[in-house]
């Protein structure tokens, strides 16, 4: 869920990570390009863009930068930890509703055929969903798996996401670029790199395995 944060918190943040790039600069000088390479972020000026305050601070992205600048992410934003330990508590087995894809053109497919079956996964997101590929050849990385997708998640850098272009048009790809302007760079096979915003993309939380699904009648009867 979207929050507004407050200036004086995100000033507290910025400092700390200030204060934590400083020090690494004197003791082992490295810059910011050095540091935007580290959390995999393909611009160099990107690191100069967090410190600004110009990119707001995610969990993904205070995760990377504390690997990157040898401290805990809860030394730079206790509030994203705090946050991430309320939603671990929160999640549960869910059974997630099954949808089936019986034809991709161009990159993209419709609206998918939602099927009978459900699938057991552990997650906080009430609007989570299974997708599967009932093709010869479907998105790469996705052969021979149940991909689980969350709507209400945030990917960063790396992640795959299920893109909505539109209602009733769907694709599926890797997040290659997560802070150009706001909006998002999605490399697709057989569309090649798309820019589109945050609010389209939805997080492949993970692959599961065939044999996991299950009939949404026997689900009800447990």
């Amino acid at each position: 869920m979207a929050t507004t944060i407050s200036l004086i918190i995100r000033e507290e943040e910025g400092s700390r990570l200030r204060a934590a790039y400083q020090r690494m600069k004197i003791t082992k000088r490295i810059t910011q390009a050095d540091v935007s390479a580290a959390c995999g972020w393909t611009s160099a000026s990107t690191f100069n863009r967090v410190l600004s305050g110009k990119i707001p601070l995610t969990l993904g992205s205070v995760t990377k930068l504390a690997k990157a600048l040898g401290v805990s992410p809860g030394s730079i934003s206790p509030r994203l930890v705090q946050e991430t330990d309320a939603d671990e508590s929160s999640r549960s087995i869910r059974l997630v509703p099954v949808s089936a894809v019986k034809d991709i053109r161009r990159g993209s497919w419709g609206e998918p055929f939602l099927t009978t079956q459900c699938f057991p996964f552990f997650t906080a997101d009430p609007t989570a969903y299974a997708l599967t590929f009932d093709l010869e050849v479907p998105p790469e990385g996705t052969l021979g798996w149940v991909v689980i997708v969350e709507p209400a998640g945030s990917p960063v850098t790396g992640d795959c996401v299920v893109i909505r272009h539109s209602p009733g048009k769907y694709s599926y790809g890797r997040l290659t670029i997560s802070d150009v302007d706001g909006a998002f760079a999605v490399e697709v096979d057989g569309l090649g790199k798309i820019l589109t915003t945050p609010s389209r993309c939805m997080l492949v939380a993970a692959l599961g395995r065939h044999s996991e699904l299950r009939d949404f009648r026997a689900c009800a009867e447990k």
